[in-house]
């Protein structure tokens, strides 16, 4: 027994909308496989303030910020928080992004940099969060704002 013609007809469409599905599916994985993923919008901001690692591939090491945001006038605004300890400290990330700059006390507790990456100017703030020990701070939040 044979399909009926409206059966017929019903299994042609079926097979030609998986046939379309199916090409699609491939066009769409080899774009996906064959195009750069670009930057995500937190590394646009890194990139713009010149803290981006593949900007500083040298130190072989990076930090992450906890936020990037790019404001309206065009300041890349990042902040970073440290700890005190040989892995993460702020000797270190001043080391890590070749931050050489003379340091100006603002406060007992805060310290600013000031420094050129190119043609970004930076002004880097970090606040420390002091602890018991003499001399000594839990962690340090670190903001990044260039220009």
């Amino acid at each position: 027994m044979s399909p009926s013609p409206g059966r017929r007809r019903w299994l042609t469409w079926l097979l030609a909308l998986c046939a379309v599905w199916a090409l699609g599916a491939s066009v769409w994985a080899g774009y996906m496989l064959f195009t750069s993923a670009g930057d995500t919008p937190q590394e646009v901001v890194e990139r713009k303030a010149g803290m981006h690692h593949d900007q500083h591939e040298a130190t072989g090491r990076y930090y992450v910020p906890t936020h990037a945001e790019l404001e309206d006038n065009g300041t890349a605004v990042l902040r970073y928080q440290v700890g005190n300890g040989q892995d993460s400290s702020v000797e270190d990330f001043l080391r890590t992004y070749d931050i050489a700059a003379k340091p100006t006390r603002t406060s007992p507790s805060e310290v600013t940099y000031s420094d050129r990456f190119g043609d970004v100017r930076r002004m880097f703030t970090v606040t420390y969060n002091s602890s018991a020990a003499p001399g000594g701070y839990d962690y340090a939040r670190i903001t990044v704002r260039a220009r």
